[in-house]
This record gives C-alpha cells, sequence and structure tokens, in this order.
C-alpha cells in the first residue's frame, strides 16, 4: 500500500528536517554576583559568569539598585543609563571558552546606602541562571543618636539561612557611639523577625556631633550574606 503525502505536509517535514537541535548535554549559562566589601557610601561587588557556549566578545547587563552609580569596573568597560549597567569585554579578555569563568570587579557610590542585588542577569542578550545574593537588612540607613541618649533599629535576613547566621554589630567606629548586643543570631526560624540593636552616645567634651560606622558583618553560618551598614549621626548637646 503506498500513501500519498501533500506537497504541504512534504514541505513542512523538510522544514523540520532543518530546525537545529538542542546538543545533549549542553551547558547553561550561569551567572552570580556577590558584594565583597561595603564601606556605606560605597560597595565593591564580583559577578562571575560561565558562558554555555563559546564567545568571542561579550556584554553583561543588569538593573542596580536606588541611586547606586557604578565608578569603576575592572576588567570591562561600562555604561549606565538611570539604574541600568552595561559591561563589556576589553581587547585582552572577550574570548571566553564554554564552562570556563569570567569575573568582573565592579565599584559602586551607593549613597543610600541599599545593599541589594540585581534581581537578574543577562549575557550577549540572554538571560543567565542565576540567584541574587542573600543580604543583610537593616530597618534604617541613618540613625540619630542624642548625645547622652541612645537610639534603636531592627535587623533581620533576607532570606532563611541553611545553618544558623550570627551577624556581629561592632561598637562603632568611634567612641562616639556603642552598639549592643555584639552579636545577633538568626535562624531558619527567626530569619525575618527584627532583632533590635541598641545604639547609645556617652556624653563627652566636644561640640561636634560625629557621623559614626556602624557595619553588620556576618561572622558564620551560610550562605553568605551581603553586608548592611549604618550611620549612626550622633546629636551633639554640647
Amino acid at each position: 500500500m503506498k500513501f500519498w503525502k501533500s506537497p504541504a505536509a512534504i514541505a513542512l517535514g523538510a522544514i523540520l528536517l532543518l530546525l537545529p537541535s538542542a546538543p545533549a548535554g549542553a551547558l547553561v549559562t550561569s551567572a552570580t554576583y556577590t558584594m565583597n566589601a561595603n564601606w556605606g557610601f560605597g560597595f565593591q561587588a564580583l559577578i562571575t559568569v560561565t558562558p554555555g557556549v563559546s564567545v568571542t566578545s561579550w556584554t553583561i547587563e543588569f538593573d542596580a539598585a536606588d541611586q547606586q552609580a557604578v565608578t569603576n569596573a575592572f576588567y570591562a568597560g561600562f555604561t549606565q543609563t538611570g539604574r541600568h549597567v552595561t559591561l563589556t569585554n576589553r581587547s585582552f579578555n572577550g574570548s571566553v571558552a564554554a564552562g570556563s569563568t569570567l569575573n568582573v570587579g565592579i565599584q559602586f557610590n551607593n549613597p543610600a546606602l541599599i545593599n541589594v542585588p540585581p534581581p537578574s542577569i543577562t549575557f550577549n542578550g540572554q538571560p543567565a541562571a542565576y540567584s541574587p545574593q542573600p543580604y543583610i537588612l537593616a530597618s534604617a540607613g541613618h540613625v540619630a543618636v542624642p548625645e547622652g541618649g541612645s537610639a534603636t533599629f531592627g535587623v533581620t535576613l533576607s532570606q532563611p539561612p541553611t545553618q544558623n547566621v550570627v551577624v556581629t554589630t561592632p561598637g562603632g567606629s568611634t567612641a562616639a557611639v556603642v552598639a549592643s548586643p555584639a552579636t545577633l543570631t538568626f535562624t531558619a526560624a527567626n530569619w525575618n523577625v527584627p532583632q533590635t540593636v541598641t545604639l547609645t552616645s556617652p556624653e563627652d567634651a566636644d561640640a561636634t556631633g560625629q557621623a559614626v560606622y556602624v557595619p553588620l558583618n556576618q561572622q558564620t553560618g551560610r550562605p553568605f550574606y551581603a553586608t548592611d551598614v549604618v550611620i549612626a549621626d550622633q546629636i551633639d548637646n554640647d
């Protein structure tokens, strides 16, 4: 028995034969973004990309948080329009083999003291597999602390830890403000319950209010959370 095929069916079969299929075991392009230094009004981050295919040139794009402005990029050119950042290869690092690692460092001005990472990252116009870095979250960027008095703020995590996280609250960058308690412990049960930090400003002899840097650093636990910073603005009473 013979089966008759219409010209349309023959044409469709030809088209299907021409369609490329994804190679078995093809790699997926992945990216990470890690804040590795935070000094309050600025910070440094590292973007790592592992391409799924070999490339001879590249662009990395993402949207920064409100008021974050790129001031420098290491091993990349950069432009920023509003919150949108575009990184491009230098003459010496455009070729990246599939499965190898591309690292780009970025430095930001950060007047709003925001440590929130980009929600997504694209590589050569295509979304990369990416999970934003978790972060420590203070309830305020600036806290006014009267000399001879105290003020408070709350601290939470952006997501539950897989291993209990201890956050240190150093006693402020000068003796003008002291933070307590010295540590906060977050678990999978209390990660989003605000823990209170008290800032106290002892009486002093000077007549000048000081701005004191209070970093909130992860000491132990998993995963790795981005540092947050609070500026304690001492209100002098002399």
